[in-house]
């Protein structure tokens, strides 16, 4: 137990954005701020959000990806397209990773913005 509450507070406090979601159900089960942040929506909107809503042009890519790292257990990067709640699409890499959690596989995602090299910056 002490290992997973230390695990919540790193996903918690990392200043990348990171979600876990299942890759079975559609579902984003936890998401940290820094992830609320980027994608715009509050914790419980993401939690209440399917992941095709969120990657909705990547779908068939994703699902290819859940399976390869579900399969090998590995971690694996692959660039995709966010659509954030006020309907932009964010260009972001994403390191994927699978691990047990009480019997359940899931995947933690640990999103980068490659947006940000070609965007003005906030304020202007």
């Amino acid at each position: 137990m002490h290992h997973d509450h230390h695990f919540g507070q790193l996903f918690e406090e990392s200043s990348d954005p990171a979600f876990i979601v299942d890759p079975f159900g559609d579902q984003i089960l936890a998401a940290n701020r820094a992830g609320c942040a980027l994608l715009g929506y509050t914790r419980q909107e993401l939690l209440a959000t399917p992941v095709s809503r969120i990657h909705p042009a990547d779908l068939p890519q994703l699902r290819e990806f859940f399976n390869r790292v579900l399969e090998h257990r590995q971690g694996s990067t692959i660039k995709l397209t966010c659509r954030t709640k006020s309907g932009t699409f964010l260009p972001i890499e994403m390191a994927l990773f699978a691990f047990g959690s009480d019997g359940h596989l899931r995947i933690l995602g640990l999103l980068q913005d490659r947006s940000e090299h070609r965007q003005p910056a906030p304020g202007d």
